[in-house]
This record gives C-alpha cells, sequence and structure tokens, in this order.
C-alpha cells in the first residue's frame, strides 16, 4: 500500500489576511537574533507547497498605499499578486494561470496605473504565443487579460520596460528562445512608446547563440542613455543605447575576452568602490537541461533531475520501502509504475488528501511504495539505447520503480518533461554527476572597459549560483553581495553572502541565517524588500521546485547604523513615470545613488519605488536630488534620517 510520510513543515495558510500582532511578533522574535536574517512565514500567506518557478519575484507597489507588493510565478501553474497591508500580506489575487514567464511592470501610459506584460511560454516550441498585457487599479482591481496581438510569436523570456529615447515614457525590449522561424534574425525585439501607451515595433536587436534570452537593462557607459546586456548562453552581447531608441553593439570593445563568459543566469549593477561608474556582478549556472544525481551521504539522501532523456539510477540499497520526497513531474507526463506488472499508481497530494494527483499535478507529493507493491521490474522499459519516444506501447513514459529483493530497489525514469525526487534510506553508495563550477564574478568598470577583479577582491565561490543581488544588507553605506547556490539537491542549502569592506575587498559572512531548507530543489531568484518599511533591507528568495522565502533583516537590533530612505513617483510634470528615476544622496562625503527598477532579474522590471540608502554612522544628510529618465530633476527638502521621505506629488 503506498501513502505519504510527514515531514517537518509548517501548515498551509488559510487566512487571507493578518492582525498586526504578527508583525509585532515577528520583529519581537528577530529582536533576539544575532544573525543577520530570520525567516518569517506567518506575514504572507503563500502556499507552503514545493513548485516549479520562474525567475525572482516582482517587487511594486500597486495599489499606491506606500508599501510594496509582492508578484510571484509559480512557473506552469499561476502567477499572483500578494497585497502588503503595512508588513503583514493579504492574498494571493490571481493574475493569471498556465505557462507564464517573465514579467515586466511599469506605467506605460502615464496614468498613474502600474501595468504588468506577461511572457507566455510557448509549450517546448509546440505553441509559440504573444505577450499579456494587464493594468492594476489603485483599488487593487486587474484588468481582463489582452493579448499584444501585433507583436510576434514566440517562445517569450524577459520583458524589459525602460525609457530608451529618455522621452519620459516606457519603451520595451523582450527576448524569448528562438524558434526555427526566427533562427536569422533572433528573438530579440525592441519595440517603442508612441507616447500614449501603444508599443510600435522598432527592429530586431544583435542577439548572441539561442539560449541567450536572459537580459538587463543598466546605463554601463555612464552616459545617461539606457545600455542593455544579453546573456545566458557562450557569449554575452553588450548594446550600448545612443540618441534616440538606436542601439550599436560594443561587446568587443567594452568586456574584450570577457564576452566570453558562459551560463550567466544573472548581472546586477554595483558601484562596490563608489568611485562613481557602474560595475557589474555575474552568477553562473547551467540551464536545467541534463540529468543530474546528488548524495548526502551523511542523511541517506540521494536526489535525481531528470529532462529530455531516460535516466537509468543505480541500483539502490535501501531501508525499508521505497520513500520519495518532494517528487515533481511536469506535462505532458505525471505517471509512477510500480514493479513488473506497471501498475500505476494513483496518488495524492499531500496537503488536499481528497483531490486526486490529477487534478493539481503541479507540485511535490511524497510517496512511500511498499515492496509487495513494486515486485520486480519490467524488461523494457529502460532498456539501454532505447529513446523515449520508441518505447514499446507497455511502457508508456512515466518513473518507473520496481523492489528487485534484499533491499535493492531500481527506478528509472523516462520522461523529456523535468522530473526529479529525493530518495531517502539509501545505504548504498550510488554515483554522482559533477557540476562545472562556474564562479560568480565581479567586473569592474575601468574607464569604460570591463576587468575581472573577482579573485582580486576576495570573492571565492566555487560552484554554481542562480543569482547576484547587490544590496546594503548592514546599512554600513557599501554594497553587499548575496547569491542564491545552486546547490545540492539531496541537502538544505545555505547561500552565500559577501560584506563590503569600504571597497577595499568583500568578506564571506558564513552564519547569516538564510537558509533553504527544503530538499529537491534548486536556487532560483531573490529580490530585497523593506516589507516593513523598519530601514533595512529584507530578502524574498526562491528555490526552483522549492518554496519561497522571507528573510526578515535584523540589521536595525544588531547595529546603530543610520538610514534614510525615499519614496518616489512620477516627475513633476507627470511627463516621465517612475521607473528609471534616481536619487542621489549627498552625506559626510560620500555619494549614494540607486535607480528605480534595478533588480536581480533577468526575466522582469519590478518597479520598487522605495530606495533605501544605509548611511553607517553618518547622521546628517547634506543634499538629495531626483532625477528622472527624461531629464526633470527636483532637490529634495525637508527630509530626515532614520525614516522614509514621501517625495510623490
Amino acid at each position: 500500500m503506498y501513502r505519504f510520510f510527514k515531514r517537518p513543515c509548517k501548515s498551509a495558510l488559510l487566512m487571507a489576511c493578518f492582525s498586526s500582532s504578527l508583525a509585532l511578533a515577528a520583529t519581537a522574535e528577530s529582536e533576539k537574533s544575532t544573525s543577520l536574517f530570520t525567516e518569517v512565514s506567518d506575514l504572507i500567506p503563500i502556499e507552503k507547497r514545493e513548485r516549479r518557478k520562474w525567475d525572482s519575484p516582482m517587487i511594486a507597489d500597486l495599489d499606491g498605499n506606500g508599501f510594496q507588493d509582492i508578484v510571484l510565478t509559480e512557473h506552469a501553474h499561476k502567477v499572483q499578486i500578494f497585497w502588503n497591508e503595512g508588513g503583514t500580506f493579504s492574498g494571493p489575487q490571481d493574475l493569471i494561470s498556465g505557462d507564464m514567464h517573465g514579467q515586466g511592470l511599469g506605467d506605460f501610459d502615464n496614468d498613474g496605473q502600474l501595468e504588468i506584460i506577461v511572457a507566455q511560454g510557448g509549450g517546448n516550441g509546440s505553441n509559440p504565443r504573444k505577450p499579456v498585457h494587464f493594468e492594476v487599479g489603485r483599488d487593487r482591481s486587474v484588468s481582463k487579460a489582452s493579448i499584444l496581438s501585433h507583436f510576434e510569436k514566440g517562445r517569450g523570456r524577459s520583458i524589459k520596460p525602460f525609457d530608451g529615447d529618455n522621452d519620459g515614457d516606457l519603451d520595451l525590449f523582450l527576448t524569448g528562445f528562438f524558434t526555427p522561424e526566427q533562427k536569422f534574425k533572433g528573438a530579440n525585439h525592441l519595440y517603442r512608446n508612441d507616447g500614449k501607451g501603444n508599443l510600435e515595433f522598432v527592429q530586431h536587436l544583435p542577439f548572441s547563440d539561442r539560449l541567450s534570452y536572459l537580459s538587463t537593462t543598466t546605463d554601463f557607459n555612464g552616459d545617461g542613455d539606457a545600455d542593455i546586456l544579453v546573456f545566458g548562453g557562450n557569449r554575452l552581447v553588450a548594446l550600448e543605447g545612443g540618441e534616440g531608441l538606436t542601439f550599436t553593439e560594443v561587446t568587443e570593445a567594452r568586456f574584450g575576452n570577457l564576452k566570453s563568459i558562459n551560463d550567466i543566469s544573472a548581472i546586477s549593477s554595483i558601484d562596490f568602490d563608489r568611485d562613481g561608474d557602474l560595475d557589474l556582478v555575474l552568477s553562473r549556472s547551467e540551464h536545467q537541461f541534463e540529468n543530474e544525481t546528488y548524495l548526502d551521504q551523511e542523511n541517506q539522501r540521494y536526489a535525481f533531475f531528470s529532462r529530455f532523456s531516460s535516466l537509468q539510477l543505480d541500483d539502490l540499497k535501501i531501508d525499508g520501502d521505497l520513500t520519495l520526497e518532494n517528487l515533481q513531474m511536469a506535462y505532458p507526463h505525471f505517471d509512477v509504475f510500480a514493479g513488473k506488472a506497471r501498475k500505476r499508481l494513483k496518488i495524492e497530494s499531500r496537503e488536499q488528501s481528497q483531490r486526486s494527483w490529477d487534478a493539481d499535478s503541479y507540485g511535490l507529493l511524497d510517496v512511500v511504495v511498499s515492496a509487495q507493491e513494486a515486485a520486480g521490474f519490467p524488461d523494457n522499459a529502460c532498456a539501454p539505447g532505447v529513446k523515449i519516444k520508441d518505447l514499446p506501447e507497455d511502457s508508456p513514459p512515466g518513473l518507473y520503480v520496481g523492489y528487485m529483493g534484499e533491499g535493492v530497489w531500481r527506478i528509472c525514469n523516462q520522461t523529456l518533461s523535468p522530473t526529479a525526487a529525493v530518495i531517502h534510506n539509501v545505504r548504498s553508495n550510488p554515483s554522482t554527476t559533477s557540476d562545472e563550477a562556474l564562479p560568480a564574478k565581479l567586473l569592474e568598470n575601468r574607464d569604460g572597459k570591463f576587468v575581472d577583479v573577482t579573485e582580486a577582491m576576495g570573492i571565492r565561490i566555487g560552484e554554481q549560483t542562480t543569482v547576484a543581488l547587490v544590496v546594503d544588507l548592514n546599512n554600513d553605506g557599501w554594497d553587499d553581495l548575496y547569491f542564491n547556490r545552486y546547490g545540492n539537491m539531496a541537502m538544505e542549502n545555505q547561500q552565500i553572502v559577501y560584506l563590503n569592506q569600504q571597497g577595499q575587498t568583500f568578506q564571506r559572512l558564513e552564519s547569516h541565517g538564510v537558509v533553504a531548507t527544503e530538499r529537491g530543489a534548486t536556487g532560483s531568484g531573490a529580490a530585497k524588500i523593506d516589507f516593513d518599511k523598519d530601514g533595512d533591507y529584507d530578502i524574498l528568495t526562491a528555490n526552483e521546485r522549492g518554496l519561497w522565502h522571507l528573510f526578515k533583516n535584523n540589521t536595525e537590533s544588531l547595529n546603530g547604523h543610520y538610514f534614510i530612505g525615499f519614496t518616489l513617483g512620477a516627475s513633476p510634470s507627470g511627463k516621465a513615470s517612475v521607473l528609471g528615476a534616481a536619487a542621489e544622496v549627498r552625506a559626510c562625503g560620500n555619494t549614494w545613488r540607486q535607480v528605480v527598477g534595478d533588480s536581480a532579474s533577468s526575466y522582469g522590471v519590478p518597479v520598487n519605488n522605495d530606495l533605501l540608502f544605509g548611511l553607517g554612522q553618518c547622521d546628517k544628510v547634506d543634499t538629495v536630488s531626483i532625477r528622472w529618465s527624461n531629464g526633470e530633476t527636483q532637490v529634495v527638502k525637508g527630509y530626515e534620517v532614520n525614516r522614509y521621505n514621501d517625495t510623490r506629488h
């Protein structure tokens, strides 16, 4: 008899909103902590069910109440909005269901309401589609989805709103996993805003190889015109913005041999030495296309990931029944077959035992299969050299498990779609795959050309990372680095934090409190958010086939550093949206600058209009100015330190 096993986990949250007492309790708990971060789970009603993810959280004050809301994408399941009620969250409100990818947020028609453009997936190339558009009202109403019908069909990936011609309205750059029809022109499309919120196609921009569908917009040459970086495959492409909505490829001139840095998963801008120009930090990880196996021998756990090809595991010596944790199988193959008889298991999800697996197949399953019901193994289910498309009729695609006697189990995956799980109580020493190291990189901007200073600045990461987040974690006035590890699927994974030592070097912080506790998952995206506006940046992070985690920053109680925050809005004339607006703070001989829209996302653009500056021991600010993308400027007066100053008109 198969059954579900219990593992320590927090129950699913059912309440739509929370009282302020929960926020106070979380704050009180964090004040007792000596680590930089403490996970808080009762402030945001995110489903406690491991699922596939897409990119980093999108942060924006969608309803204009002064607190940042959150948009999360459960890949191939749902895009959901969580409303910030002043430090706790209500929701979720479903935006759209299905195979959704990158999201770009912005006010394209300058009416004061944010819009969301979502890239739709292309069904592994079988169903190319066009992006979907929504408008979100200040009353939290969401318009019906409208397809951008004049866009080209494709396998959508990144959506990047930005003011490319400095006229105040938002243009759009989008990328895709290009289809055979797009082989020669590529899938990098540039659209111009006509000033009324309508997006008109301008041109195809230069592209690299097929896997270079990740992108970021920044101003890497500091001339005030937006630039674009495209990456992810064997070579990055640097596009320098010029007059109007024009771009010139400058990859060789700006990056030289560094253009060949492969498998970049995210690029973030950072002025790590505060010399006034933008440097770059890169995380690197492979796309999840290859079979992978991992072992945690101490805890007798073995994990596997399989995609596009069959995977025959080593025969496993297991104590007792077969225990599969966080089993995930993506469309179109959800079947598990047990024993020589190929018995198809009818499995129900752990949280919804009254609903069949087929009713909600996306997300974890924890399953125990007895030796009795899994006796034997089909002769031809995993025959060497047999391709999945050539499987015999009596061996359909799926996960095959069988008990061979004397404690030995055999497992074979025969699915094209992603399939993964963690196997418990493994007493043998099965083989594992080896991930390429792909160390993260820090590139310094030296007179407009980038130089690798990773080792010189003390950053040594000998493993894959999936996101590079730039954030002043301790409010000392220097930008620090946060990385999500790709990680070992069989284990819990502590993420990577490097603290900036006043621009001279970076020092790794070992005990920071940001730990991904679920197993069977790998790293995904992350975003910074001061969700409770207490003056330090918290981190919301994700794991592929895992959970979203909100970690509260304890800087407020750990040191006496000052801060100043600003909530930005549209330009005084109303002709420029808040996306791309930059605040510059001068204090105690130092200058800090932050831009609305800067993030670690490789697929989307958030609109976090709360800009927070750590001041260290400086308790007095000299000048504050804001510059919008169309050149409008404003000097801020009447501001105070250790609080947020609302500059909206």
